[in-house]
């Protein structure tokens, strides 16, 4: 078999992975909406632009004309017409990025989270989560990009985390917001990666409500944050350090106990303190002692030992994505853009290839049109992270 990248049949089905994940007439709808449609035949049209966007994101370790022609083999395949096209260069490549930008990225990686939204309603059943709650995982990534002066401007972080020498290296960080069950990111923020990640969740947190239950790790749970997520009508299960204080208000027969978030130090000139009563779970999970905090106050309706257990299951957003770009510090950058919306639409362009990945090997995601939900292929069972909990 030919390695990635060689051209063989598994580069025609990674390129057909994406014409059948965003087929051709939802591509040129959310490309006439955003307004990207050509208004002249170009060598690359609008149409192609997106593809070849999403087939950087397959082919991470190529060079741009290698990936365009990967794309023109792999699109003529499928039409099954054995005629070739020229390859543009890398600079047309680039001119034809820039032109387009993220915002059709952007907009079709909301119409397939729409999507999975609507296959995770009920359909005259109880949701498939937790207790008839669906249950969303809020993660982070933080991905390097070129150090271009317009990046580092756009996208500052410290150089603490593998620069010794403190130079300013320039990192997106996402902020995702997934469904459990079907491991799919339904929304996500972009920010740099100094930014405080509890800063850049509040948008995701706002759009969290009735019948969801959200699992963070924020590393500490404070008030403002916590109140902000419930304001819907959300349940919440996010985890703190083992070290976390905490008063014991009254143990409860599971080995949870009652207890109350403070947020007096969170409070400004003149606004009341607000105090919120919620549960906590002393647990063990994969070796590591950890904290629990939930909204879920009834332990005989949410066992402490079931949360333990479905935490500590949760799907890790940047474990998936460092995976689907190659993994940790490659021989070539994550993301290749040099300028800020580049980068942007590089970031929407994975998230949009996690999707479509999604759809084709889990069978709770929403599958596209032109293959029935029951074709997708069921996943193969993975080993349990050990749990043990503290009584």
């Amino acid at each position: 078999m030919n390695a990635p990248g060689c051209g063989g049949l598994p580069d025609r089905i990674a390129i057909g992975l994406l014409t059948w994940a965003f087929p051709a007439e939802q591509v040129d709808r959310v490309l006439a909406e955003t307004g990207r449609t050509q208004e002249r035949t170009r060598l690359l049209p609008a149409r192609v632009v997106v593809y070849f966007v999403l087939a950087l994101c397959l082919f991470p370790g190529l060079k741009y004309e290698r990936v365009a022609e990967l794309l023109s083999q792999g699109l003529i395949w499928g039409l099954g017409r054995p005629t070739r096209c020229p390859v543009p260069t890398a600079a047309a490549l680039s001119r034809a990025r820039a032109r387009l930008g993220p915002e059709p990225l952007r907009a079709l990686f909301a119409e397939r989270a729409a999507a999975v939204a609507a296959s995770a309603a009920p359909q005259g059943g109880a949701v498939e989560g937790y207790r008839g709650l669906r249950v969303l995982v809020l993660d982070a990534a933080r991905f390097e990009v070129p150090d271009s002066e317009e990046n580092t401007e756009r996208f500052p972080d410290g150089g603490t985390d593998g620069d010794p020498d403190g130079f300013l290296v320039p990192r997106v960080q996402v902020m995702a917001l997934a469904d459990q069950r079907s491991r799919t990111v339904v929304d996500a923020r972009l920010g740099a990666g100094r930014d405080n990640p509890v800063t850049l969740a509040r948008r995701l947190l706002r759009t969290v409500g009735a019948g969801e239950l959200l699992l963070a790790d924020f590393g500490s749970v404070r008030v403002r944050p916590w109140c902000i997520a419930r304001e819907g009508g959300a349940e919440l299960l996010w985890s703190v350090p083992a070290t976390a204080q905490l008063s014991r208000h009254a143990m409860l027969p599971d080995g949870s106990f009652r207890s109350v978030l403070d947020g007096a130090g969170e409070c400004g000139e003149g606004e009341a303190a607000l105090a919120v009563p919620v549960r906590v779970l002393d647990c063990v999970v994969d070796g590591e002692p950890l904290r629990l905090v939930t909204s879920l106050l009834d332990p005989a309706a949410a066992p402490a030992a079931e949360l333990v257990a479905l935490f500590a299951e949760r799907w890790r957003f940047r474990d998936a994505l460092t995976e689907l770009t190659g993994g940790g510090r490659a021989a070539v950058p994550v993301l290749r853009a040099r300028s800020a919306r580049g980068v942007e639409q590089e970031v929407w362009g994975l998230l949009l290839v996690h999707q479509a990945l999604g759809a084709l090997l889990r069978p709770g995601t929403a599958a596209p049109a032109a293959l029935p939900a029951a074709a997708v292929p069921a996943p193969e069972r993975t080993g349990r992270v050990s749990v043990r909990q503290i009584g």
